[in-house]
């Protein structure tokens, strides 16, 4: 009765598919006209990379586009690649699949095997329901099999950084800049990995990226802020002035970060000038370091955007640092940056904090 069954069950999906097949619609034949209207499409978005009125990245959304466009075109007239051909070896294929299969559940086929009932089985977690802690060990587990991918160091440093496993993330950012050409954002993300790691305190090897990362980019924040808070915290204050006022003139007037930055110059200009320091300078200055990297975070989120730990992150040092008004402001650049279960983390955290 089982092999009746299904052999009957074979032929009548067979049946369906091929009378399926047949009454598909020949392919529209494809004109010149249509290849030359997406040609000059695609030649006009290389002009306008040329001219200097589209970005790179824009012009690589915009090819992406057209060629979902020839896509939608092509299964709209029928010009994909199986054509009648394509039917016509499938007709043939399709019995010999279903002849094949009958025989090879013949030979190793265990029908008198009980049934498994589906909560015994071992379902695979979906990427959706892992932990950040079980994606981790995945990605590190790929990463020791195939340690020249940069793609998997770009993600598990910035989640070390985020767990606070600063050793970690100094080695995975140490990885990419071994693997591709260094940039100035990711040796400044590999200087701030192991100041956070030596306690705060910067290294020779540290001030050395910072000062490559400033010289490399000349509008770049973030390391103008770790490198000048280090200088003037180390006493270099002739080092640092500079860099301090190279930071205040890339300001435009309503970043965060300016009222620290302009601290933090006149701290290094009160200590070239040797200006007897009170008791309380000590914290003074340890206050602009710290309001120097959190100002520095609020910069990268709101240049380059961030996951919603970092965003989180922000919010609650906000809060410790200039009170639940400073707080709502980055929240609500956070709110209208981030989507889906990350926006709706970071309410929950507000809702937290009270915000």
């Amino acid at each position: 009765m089982l092999w009746i069954l299904a052999i009957l069950l074979a032929l009548a999906c067979v049946g369906v598919l091929l009378a399926g097949l047949r009454r598909a619609p020949k392919p529209q034949a494809e004109t010149g006209a249509e290849r030359a209207f997406f040609r000059s499409q695609l030649e006009g978005i290389d002009r306008d990379v040329e001219g200097g009125r589209m970005s790179a990245t824009e012009a690589e959304a915009a090819r992406a586009e057209l060629a979902r466009e020839v896509i939608r075109h092509e299964k709209e007239t029928g010009h994909g690649r199986a054509g009648a051909n394509g039917r016509i070896v499938l007709m043939a294929v399709l019995p010999v699949l279903v002849v094949g299969s009958l025989g090879l559940y013949a030979v190793i086929g265990r029908a008198d095997l009980p049934a498994q009932p589906l909560s015994t089985r071992e379902i695979a977690t979906l990427p959706g329901q892992m932990s950040v802690d079980e994606a981790v060990a995945r990605v590190e587990a790929q990463m020791a099999e195939t340690p020249g991918d940069v793609r998997g160091w770009l993600v598990l440093a910035p989640i070390y950084m985020t767990q606070e496993r600063y050793g970690e993330a100094a080695n995975a950012w140490r990885r990419v800049l071994e693997l591709e050409p260094p940039t100035s954002t990711r040796q400044t993300n590999l200087a701030e990995a192991m100041i956070m790691a030596n306690g705060g305190e910067s290294t020779p090897e540290s001030m050395a990226l910072l000062r490559e990362a400033v010289a490399g980019d000349p509008l770049g924040v973030r390391q103008r802020f770790y490198l000048a808070g280090q200088l003037t915290d180390s006493g270099e204050f002739a080092e640092a002035i500079p860099i301090w006022e190279e930071l205040l003139a890339l300001a435009e007037g309503s970043e965060p970060w300016i009222e620290t930055a302009g601290n933090g110059l006149a701290a290094a200009q009160a200590g070239l000038a040797s200006t007897a320091l009170d008791a309380s300078s000590p914290d003074a200055t340890l206050d602009v370091m710290i309001r120097g990297m959190v100002d520095g975070l609020a910069a990268r989120l709101a240049g380059e955007g961030g996951s919603a730990d970092e965003w989180m992150q922000l919010v609650r040092s906000r809060q410790q640092l200039d009170g639940d008004a400073a707080a709502r402001e980055d929240l609500a650049r956070g709110l209208d940056a981030l989507e889906g279960d990350d926006r709706l983390a970071l309410e929950d955290l507000a809702r937290e904090l009270e915000l």
